[in-house]
């Protein structure tokens, strides 16, 4: 039993002693409201009594014992009157909480019960997990306690979202609900975490006071480890398991490793199926071949019996003949299914089996998956059966060479453990080294309610890496090795509202160790139990950290590089350089999947290298080679790549230039999850394929940006960017593949800005350029040319009072107001110069213009800003339509500046 009690009581007996006066233990005949100390009497060993209260009266003893301010044993029942006294009101005797005792029987005080998980076995709903008024309110869902001494400092944490990070590669959650356990010496770190997923917050979810009792639960524990070994050299080890119970079992029943079969679980299975399908379905050949295959059942006695001997024959769907053999290719699938009801007729029966294994000669392209009646979608109604992975093929062989027997071994989940390694060298003469080694381990168990010991299967997986690197001016060397099995997971299942497990859906019965964050604001991506998902990301796009898009600070329906006035400082993200490691067309770290962040894709192993020399304080050359592979396909992603880089500054000018160049072969697909913006809609994210088109191509980008000023007034930016993409392969083969020989994006921004003060008005003078071409690989995709010209001018003139008192500038007077008129006037005009692009059809011509008055004041220690206009605009198209746009707007703001 787990209980943790957190008092409060001086908060209690300081709003006691405000409004009660002192207590009194009165003896017979003295006054009973009013004068006397407290003094305190009883026994300490047994709640204690008065023996004058023993009299042998018969008229009804009066004595308010629910009111704290008297304990006079009156004899006789009085009036109440107020005229001389003063009223006192009654006072809650729970004002300071309750008095708890722990399970040795010793009072823990008064106080209030924060939080208390009890796990009963042998016991019906026996997982208990309870979560107080007061910590959900006053103490906002988090409760620190702390220690130290000797050199040891430790920390235990309670929280509803604590942000945990064992590895990349075993434990990453920004809110952990659970138990957290902290300390630290000299030499050594660690944690200790200690959780239920299994509805945690279900008094909160119901809105009601009630417990969150559970018969079936999922339990996690787990802790990371680290040894400072040597200065800068430290070693690591984590452990976390999520395992199944249940509190019907005894303590001894099942195993906190390897987990128990859940109530709903352990039920005699009445039909198994295996299907076997082609692992690289999109080449349509040489998938999965099917030579043989076999039942193997063995019962509880250990008796072995195979289906053939015994007439036990699946049936089979699928697939066609291909000499003796069955072959799926492409979408095409072969369904073996054992109906083990029928074993009745054989002499066996359902209920003595403790073991079935499906034996399958197999070869070539094969993936093989297995299910029963009891791992379905958990519907209540035609529950249908749910395939999830056994085995699949390495690499994507087509000549039979990897012939072989693979067996099935059943049995339904019960629990995933992740154990690993991990060690850090940090500048050791130059020399930096970091890793990870883990393995992930996923428990299965063979349901049979009439044993108490159940056959167990344990898959596991490996997932490695290591980053190297070696500096020394002016050189540096650089090497990262990675290989994650595809079966290498870090999740674990979990009962749906209903006691179900939805093996079809990770939103109801999901729970990950690694959680998917790529824009890292604590708001996992996608949608599991226990946290609110969030499936708006735009990674490397909120460099301000205010959690709104960079280009749509204002949040509406429009990009900020097309709404006027504001584009004039806002450029489109394909201006943005970076690297594409991946080459499926977008920027790394503009990525957004729907996938664990672990430091590497899974199903692949690679190597990535580069060397690097300093030309100079400003410029550097970097020389790389990149090779990875899949596991379980034939996928490849060669590259040979140049970069370089320019950075030079002076205190009017900067210069930034970066030059990027590969040979690459990619044929692995990158799929991604992206935010996209239309115009005059609502924003949202959409699913962005790999058009794999860097199958064979060369890469050439180039990127530039410059920044002077000529004084203090007048201010100049240029920026642009270069991408190619020139395929390789013939014309006939891109063709088919409906790539354009060559494809990317070019574009140049100019703009100029000068501020000229009119003596207490200011005139702003703007002008931007832009020229931007769209040539997208796929042919499909329209291809076009733009080029836009705009100018702003905007006057804004103080009203009132200045809002401040502030030093007169030169020839000028003073410039801060706290009310202002603004007028603001932009003309674009936008020339489709050739082709056709997504938000362009045909030239156009615009004018906006907007009239406001602001006002900023203090209330109530916040600063409001209070804004009210008028904005008016007019597109005209060369083809003679027109958009009119006027708009009314007041809006105030208040905030701390």
């Amino acid at each position: 039993m787990l209980r943790l009690v957190v008092r409060g009581a001086w908060i209690g007996a300081l709003v006691a002693g405000l409004c009660v006066p002192a207590t009194t233990w009165g003896q017979p005949g003295e006054t009973g409201l009013g004068g006397g100390r407290a003094q305190l009497a009883g026994s300490a060993i047994t709640p204690g009594f008065e023996l004058d209260a023993v009299r042998p009266e018969m008229h009804k003893w009066y004595v308010p014992r629910h009111l704290p301010v008297t304990f006079d044993p009156t004899w006789y029942r009085n009036q109440s009157n107020y005229a001389v006294d003063a009223y006192r009101y009654y006072v809650s005797a729970e004002l300071e909480g309750l008095v708890w005792y722990d399970q040795l029987g010793h009072p823990v005080e008064r106080g209030w019960l924060l939080y208390e998980w009890q796990q009963e076995q042998e016991h019906p709903k026996g997982s208990s997990i309870w979560k107080g008024d007061e910590y959900n309110g006053l103490f906002r869902s988090l409760v620190v306690a702390d220690e130290g001494g000797g050199g040891l400092e430790m920390r235990l944490m309670l929280g509803d979202q604590l942000e945990t990070v064992f590895t990349p590669l075993t434990f990453v959650k920004p809110r952990f609900n659970g138990l957290r356990l902290d300390g630290a010496n000299d030499y050594l770190q660690g944690s200790l975490i200690l959780a239920r997923p299994s509805m945690p917050n279900r008094d909160q979810i119901q809105s009601s006071a009630l417990p969150s009792d559970r018969t079936d639960f999922v339990n996690l524990f787990g802790g990371h480890a680290e040894w400072t070994v040597a200065p800068r050299v430290a070693m690591g080890a984590t452990y976390v398991n999520a395992h199944f119970g249940n509190t019907k079992e005894t303590f001894g029943s099942g195993s906190p490793f390897g987990g128990a079969l859940m109530t709903i679980q352990n039920q005699n299975l009445d039909a198994m199926w295996v299907r076997l399908r082609d692992d690289s379905p999109e080449d349509g050949v040489h998938g999965a071949l099917l030579f043989d295959y076999d039942i193997v059942l063995v019962d509880t006695a250990g008796t072995e019996l195979r289906g053939r001997e015994i007439g036990f024959l699946p049936t089979v769907e699928g697939g066609s003949a291909r000499g003796s053999a069955l072959a799926a290719d492409g979408s095409e699938a072969i369904v073996l299914a054992w109906n083990l009801e029928d074993l009745d007729a054989d002499g066996v029966e359902t209920e003595d089996l403790r073991r079935v294994r499906v034996e399958l000669s197999v070869a070539n392209d094969y993936h093989i998956e297995a299910t029963s009646n009891m791992q379905t979608d958990g519907e209540m109604r035609r529950a249908a059966p749910v395939f999830l992975t056994v085995k699949r093929a390495a690499g994507n062989v087509q000549d039979n060479s990897n012939a072989t027997v693979i067996a099935v071994d059943y049995g339904l989940p019960t629990a995933t453990e992740v154990i690993g390694l991990d060690w850090s060298v940090t500048d050791w003469h130059g020399f930096s080294f970091q890793g990870e080694l883990v393995t992930s381990r996923r428990h299965r168990q063979y349901p049979n309610p009439g044993i108490d010991s159940h056959h167990r299967v344990v898959e596991r997986d490996l997932a490695t890496y290591g980053q190297a690197r070696y500096e020394r001016h002016p050189w540096e060397l650089y090497a990262e090795v990675f290989s994650i099995a595809d079966g290498y997971d870090t999740g674990t299942w979990l009962m749906g509202s209903f006691g179900n497990i939805h093996y079809d859906d990770f939103t109801e019965s999901r729970y990950e160790f690694v959680e998917d964050d790529d824009d890292f604001n604590g708001v996992p991506e996608w949608d599991r139990p226990l946290h609110g998902s969030n499936d708006v990301a735009w990674p490397g796009l909120d460099e301000n950290a205010d959690f709104l898009h960079d280009h749509n600070q204002n949040d509406n329906l429009i990009p900020d590089y097309e709404e006027p006035f504001l584009r004039f400082r806002s450029d489109r993200p394909e201006f943005l350089p970076g690297m594409d490691m991946n080459y499926n067309g977008t920027v790394d770290r503009f990525e957004n999947d729907n996938l664990p962040d672990y430091p590497y894709r899974t199903d692949q192993r690679g190597v990535n290298t580069y060397g690097r020399a300093f030309l100079g304080p400003d410029l550097s050359l970097t020389v790389g080679r990149q090779r990875i592979a899949q596991i379980s396909g034939d996928g490849r992603t060669d590259a040979d790549y140049f970069l370089a880089r320019w950075d030079f500054s002076t205190p009017s000018l900067r210069l930034r230039l970066l030059e990027h160049a590969a040979w690459v072969r990619d044929d692995i697909a990158d799929p991604l999850r992206m935010w996209i913006q239309p115009f005059g809609s609502a924003g949202r994210m959409r699913d962005v394929g790999d058009p794999l088109s860097g199958d064979d191509a060369w890469l050439h980008s180039s990127y530039v940006d410059l920044e002077h000023r000529l004084g203090d007034a007048v201010r100049f930016e240029h920026r642009g960017r270069w991408q190619l993409m020139r395929q390789r392969d013939g014309d006939q083969a891109v063709l088919e593949r409906e790539l354009r020989r060559d494809s990317g994006f070019r574009g140049w921004i100019d703009r100029a800005e000068w501020r000229v003060p009119v003596g207490l008005s200011v005139l702003e003078t703007r002008w931007k350029s832009e020229w931007r071409e769209h040539r997208p690989p796929s042919r499909r995709l329209p291809s076009g040319t733009t080029l836009e010209q705009m100018a702003f001018i905007i006057w804004t003139q103080p009203l009132l009072a200045e809002s401040a008192s502030v030093a007169y500038f030169p020839r000028y007077g003073r410039q801060v107001f706290s009310t202002e008129l603004q007028l603001g006037l932009e003309l674009s005009r936008l020339w489709l110069l050739d082709g056709q692009l997504e938000d362009v059809e045909d030239d156009y011509r615009s004018w906006t213009t907007v009239a406001q008055l602001s006002n900023r004041s203090a209330y109530l220690g916040y600063q409001l800003v209070t804004r009210v206009g008028l904005q008016i605009g007019r597109k005209r198209f060369d083809d003679a339509r027109s958009q009119r746009v006027s708009a009314f707007f007041l809006t105030v703001h208040a905030g701390l500046r």
